[in-house]
């Protein structure tokens, strides 16, 4: 199991932006399990959470979320 995290919206709460933390075996599990909850989600703002968390501490350009996966 793996640590991932990811910038999502929720969909009942008017779009508000949040950051979800969870375990999963891999990335598209845990994409299945957010948008299950209700969350919109850009599946390249989901990340380790080692590298959600280098991105979070930089800038937040585009081009960062692009270059890792």
């Amino acid at each position: 199991m793996k640590k991932y995290k990811a910038m999502v919206k929720d969909s009942e709460e008017n779009m508000i932006v949040k950051i979800v933390e969870g375990t999963a075996r891999n990335k598209s599990e845990f994409i299945r399990d957010l948008r299950k909850n209700g969350y919109v989600v850009n599946t390249l703002k989901v990340k380790e959470s080692s590298v959600f968390d280098k991105i979070i501490e930089t800038n937040l350009c585009d081009w960062d979320w692009r270059e890792t996966r």
